[in-house]
């Protein structure tokens, strides 16, 4: 009897706490209308190592990266789509209320350290409101957000070390050039 009281107090929790402070970041719902590709250099991104990134806080100078991010490893014509394509976020520190919601994508192992990236995106594409959700309330279902249709483009940082070279090498071919 005390094992299924405890097991019946601990299921009662975990129901409580779905969807409190949290909702759906959704880029392939064209239901609702949300249809978000990335592209990488122009072509679909798909990769091991290419991933979204998405962040929430109480305005956009406050932003969180949240767990987990969201690989673009899908082939063929699911190319440039999260893997999956929808995943419930828990916002931390805020269990109701609106928040604000940004994303962007990156190669690499992190934005800081991505070799390509793509600016952050917190305003519906296309339009110039910032993206927000109201937070799923327990038992609610989360509340899915409105990203609206378009594309994200990822594309190459040149880091500072190659820009060095590259100076020191049209340099080196103007000194050669001038003392011919």
């Amino acid at each position: 009897m005390k094992k299924l009281m405890i097991t019946a107090a601990a299921l009662m929790m975990a129901v409580a706490a779905y969807g409190q402070g949290t909702f759906l970041f959704n880029t392939h719902d064209v239901s609702a209308g949300n249809n978000v590709n990335f592209t990488l250099n122009g072509s679909a991104a798909t990769g091991s190592d290419v991933f979204v990134e998405v962040l929430a806080g109480p305005d956009l100078t406050h932003l969180t990266a949240l767990t987990p991010t969201l690989p673009l490893s899908r082939t063929g014509a699911g190319a440039g789509y999260t893997s999956p394509f929808s995943q419930v976020y828990t916002v931390p520190g805020i269990a109701s209320g609106s928040v604000a919601v940004a994303y962007r994508a990156y190669e690499g192992t992190s934005f800081a350290a991505g070799t390509s990236v793509s600016a952050l995106q917190s305003t519906v594409l296309g339009g110039t409101a910032a993206l927000s959700v109201v937070l799923a309330a327990a038992p609610a279902p989360p509340n899915e957000i409105n990203l609206g249709a378009g594309t994200v483009a990822i594309t190459s940082v040149p880091e500072p070390a190659t820009l060095a070279l590259g100076a020191l090498g049209v340099g080196a071919l103007l000194l050669i050039r001038r003392r011919k």
